[in-house]
This record gives C-alpha cells, structure tokens and sequence, in this order.
C-alpha cells in the first residue's frame, strides 16, 4: 500500500470513492471538473491510498489562511476508504498521511467535519486523537451562484 499525491489518471477510481462516501451517484462531469481544477491548487492536497494500482482510499486537505487562529489550518474534507478494504488500517494511513501534510505546511490545527449520521467515522476520529469541540451548521443557497 502506498499513499501517493492524486494525479488526473486517478479521477474515475476517486469519482467513484466519492459516491460511495455519499452513498449516492453524483454528478461526474461536475466533480472531474472541481478534481482537475483542484489539482492546481497549491492549498489542496489530494491523497490516494494505492494498492497494485487500485484506488483503496482517498483523502483531500484544504490548507487556508483563517483569521481567528492567526495562522494556517489545514481541513480533512474527506476521507474514505472502499468498502471491501475496511478494517485494514487504511484509514489510519491515509490520516497520517494528513496530518504528516497539515504538519509540513506548517498548520496550527487540524479539522474535519462529519455527518452526524456517520458514528463509525465518529469513532474512527476520536481513535486518531481528535476531540468533538465544534458544531457546524449549513445552508442550502441558490444552486444560481
């Protein structure tokens, strides 16, 4: 198993990782588009979880600027680890992998939010040391923007 940065080739196994992570089909040509464009961004990092060239996990950190920390933070936006492969520790490397990235980028904190929903990633971010000390609200704008 190796955690390698993404690169193009890499979207159809990521797409579907993706839908898998949302447990519906999305839109394909939407998300390639938001991957390619993302792929250019020195703020995100994209990591796949490789094995004899299969895609077994994969996770995105967003690095940013944010005011009221005075400093970088570095966002684990997602992470998800196929189906068939969990249990195997792949999870738990593809987390290093980002904290080894918010670390090097020089990031004061590191975050994720989660769907209340998911209680098994609940578990899984409390086991790789991070406490619930946030809430986090949404809502839907105008798909006009």
């Amino acid at each position: 198993m190796e955690i390698i940065n993404a690169r193009p080739e890499h979207f159809p196994q990521i797409y579907s990782l993706i839908c898998e992570l949302e447990e519906a089909p999305l839109d394909r040509t939407k998300l390639e588009a938001v991957y390619l464009r993302n792929l250019t961004d020195p703020g995100i990092h994209y990591l796949v979880a490789l094995e004899n060239g299969e895609a077994a996990g994969f996770a995105s950190v967003h690095i940013q600027h944010l005011l009221h920390h005075g400093g970088k933070i570095a966002e684990l936006q997602e992470i998800v680890v196929a189906e068939s492969r969990r249990g195997q520790g792949i999870g738990s490397l593809l987390f290093s992998e980002a904290e080894k990235t918010a670390r090097t980028a020089g990031c004061l904190q590191l975050e994720v939010c989660c769907n209340r929903k998911r209680t098994d990633s609940h578990r899984f971010y409390e086991r790789q040391g991070m406490v619930a000390s946030h809430f986090k609200f949404t809502e839907a704008l105008d798909m006009g923007c």
